[in-house]
């Protein structure tokens, strides 16, 4: 189904009755709009997590097995995480610690890849689905759902330094917000985002960041303003003038600044080394090749800084863990996935990965989500290039035919002369 991306209100209305009366799309949206609501543990499946689960069959029904050309670096994700149940499943059995409590065990990681894979797969097949509706709408809906958060924030009781929102922990919203923003960014020109919804988008995310007085995801938002350089000039000028005004008058905005800042100032962190854990890594170099298996942290409690708790690094965790092995599995599948992906694209979700050297960001579904857009914007800048490839081929070859003809027509009109 072609969509033509409706600019005024009432066409953006229409489209939502649409949505409504698409059980997939309708599901995906609700997804998107209750991710931020968090009502158990961390680890446990949240209300949005079990949409996700009731959309896979619904999808099923009408796959017809391929994924538009882009199911190598799925099938390379699925080999990564069948290391990971393999490596975690021995070392529960090897030290008998059946747990899903990460500290005591090792049952409960493998379920996050699992799921995280099941999580892009559905992406996949909503984009395999629907086509650039399906983003036009999850970018759109996104918006609505930062805001939403922003304005449930007016109605929550005040916070002291750090704020956490619907989530469970500060840094989920700070995640949260940055990974919303670095999807509106990839929205942008393809998906018709205007310049006024970008603003408010990038505007609410900043917020929310703000809010959350999460070091890594204030940093990672400011390298977005890369991308905006490389975006609409119109664009970046609104985003910096309204956020330049934000911050220079008295309201909620500049409020959370100055309580971020205050955080900061305050912080007595150790060194980013040892609070990350990474000195459980260089300390235990006898798992590098295979991996340590993904829990039963107590085992490190006495040879590392941060003690019997997980590490706060993606790129760490995936190396302790998993090993080289793994690391080079995970690597193979995020090499195939954004292999040949446009600078533009590449500067947008950069600041989103450059997260997780931090804190712990695989298991967060939105990253996933992330993932899944570039991936897709990636394969139709391939659809775009070969069809510019084809039709500047088209056009030489229609040039070389006139030229053929016209000099076959100057030869037949000289024999005509001459005889």
């Amino acid at each position: 189904m072609k969509l033509t991306a409706p600019t005024v209100v009432r066409s953006t209305l229409t489209e939502a009755k649409k949505v409504i009366s698409e059980p997939p799309l309708l599901m995906w949206s609700l997804f998107l709009i209750f991710f931020p609501v968090y009502l158990v543990p961390s680890g446990l499946p949240q209300p949005a997590d079990w949409l996700t689960i009731m959309l896979l069959p619904t999808l099923l029904t009408r796959w017809k097995g391929s994924l538009l050309g882009i199911g190598k670096p799925f099938r390379m994700l699925l080999l990564f995480t069948a290391y990971a149940l393999l490596i975690n499943t021995m070392w529960s059995f090897a030290l008998v610690a059946f747990s899903i409590d990460l500290k005591h065990g090792f049952l409960l990681s493998p379920t996050f890849y699992i799921y995280n894979a099941v999580m892009l797969f559905v992406f996949l097949l909503m984009f395999e689905r629907y086509r650039v509706r399906f983003l036009w709408i999850t970018v759109r809906v996104i918006l609505l759902s930062v805001c939403l958060q922003v304005l449930i924030s007016f109605f929550m009781r005040g916070y002291a330094l750090r704020s956490s929102l619907l989530f469970n922990n500060p840094n989920q919203l700070g995640y949260f917000a940055l990974l919303s923003a670095c999807m509106l960014l990839l929205g942008l020109k393809r998906l018709q985002l205007s310049t006024l919804q970008v603003t408010v988008g990038l505007t609410a995310c900043c917020y929310l960041a703000l809010m959350s007085a999460s070091k890594a995801a204030l940093g990672s938002i400011a390298m977005l303003g890369v991308a905006l350089v490389f975006g609409r000039l119109r664009t970046m000028i609104l985003a910096v003038v309204v956020l330049a005004v934000l911050s220079l008058t008295s309201n909620p905005f500049s409020r959370a600044i100055e309580k971020a800042q205050q955080r900061i100032e305050n912080d007595q962190s150790f060194g980013l080394l040892e609070e990350r854990g990474y000195d459980r890594v260089y300390n235990n170099p006898q798992y590098w090749l295979f991996g340590a298996g993904e829990g039963d942290y107590y085992r490190f409690s006495e040879t590392t800084m941060i003690h019997s708790h997980e590490l706060h690094s993606s790129g760490a965790t995936l190396f302790f863990s998993y090993g080289i092995i793994g690391v080079s599995l995970f690597a193979a599948f995020l090499w195939q996935a954004l292999r040949g992906i446009s600078f533009r694209i590449l500067i947008v979700v950069g600041p989103g990965f450059a997260f997780g050297m931090v804190h712990q960001g695989l298991r967060f579904t939105y990253m996933w989500v992330m993932l899944g857009m570039a991936m897709v914007l990636r394969h139709l800048d391939d659809q775009d290039k070969r069809k510019r490839m084809a039709e500047l081929a088209a056009t030489r070859l229609a040039e070389r035919e006139a030229r053929a003809a016209a000099a076959a027509a100057r030869a037949a009109e000289r024999a005509a002369q001459r005889a």
